[in-house]
């Protein structure tokens, strides 16, 4: 009884961020210890190790210093909470169905998918990921929409801050996004057609290498995504 009264004692005087920061540590590691425990790769785990000691030593001074740590883990974490928000099934892979490839699978009636998450949404990492025999990627937003003074705050910066996002904002952008890459994908398989429509901003992107089970399975992906959020 003494040690819970004085941890309640010490949360009170916590800032908002530190408090909001302290349940999202949790999150987090409790995410990478799942990865790390369902996985039989080395390498895989090790990194997953480094991941947690990231964390696990990190005290942020001000909310935009979230942005310093692995945005790969931190957008897995924030997929799952907004997914969870919004009323999306959706469960994290195995770490060994992760080394293959697939982070989350989601599900809606009796129908079951897959898929990758990321935010590195660079020519390479494009080229590396949106190809035939690969799980299909959704391409997740890691800044809100600009504000009135033109700053871009991240949704794990607002987190911190606030101790929520803006879920509605946050899918209806990972939407218009990928349904953007869908269409591209599709006009260059189907009709050999390259379409100038920007996806991320200026960059070249390669929409060749998709196949058709690959823009079958994107498609399958983002209809789950949006049948569950009606």
């Amino acid at each position: 009884m003494l040690i819970n009264s004085i941890e309640s004692e010490s949360d009170k005087l916590l800032s908002p961020s530190e408090n909001n920061w302290k349940d999202l540590k949790t999150e987090i590691l409790d995410f990478a210890d799942y990865r790390i425990s369902t996985s039989k790769e080395k390498w895989y785990q090790e990194a997953y190790m480094f991941y947690k000691y990231e964390v696990d030593i990190f005290n942020p001074k001000h909310p935009s210093d979230i942005n310093s740590l692995p945005k790969g883990l931190i957008s897995e974490v924030f997929f799952l909470k907004g997914c969870q928000k919004v009323g999306i099934m959706c469960s994290p892979c195995l770490g060994q169905e992760d080394v293959l490839g697939a982070d989350f699978k989601i599900c809606k009636g009796d129908e079951t998918r897959f898929l990758d998450v990321t935010v590195n949404t660079s020519s390479r990492g494009f080229f590396k990921k949106v190809r035939e025999g690969r799980f299909p990627t959704i391409f997740l937003p890691w800044k809100e929409e600009e504000t009135n003074n033109g700053y871009k705050r991240s949704y794990a910066e607002r987190y911190l801050r606030y101790g929520t996002f803006n879920t509605d904002e946050y899918f209806n952008n990972i939407l218009s996004s990928n349904y953007r890459i869908l269409d591209r994908l599709g006009r260059s398989f189907w009709r050999n057609q390259n379409n100038d429509k920007e996806v991320f901003g200026k960059k070249e992107l390669d929409f060749t290498r998709a196949g058709v089970m690959y823009i079958k399975n994107l498609e399958g992906v983002l209809n789950v995504l949006r049948q569950s959020l009606n």
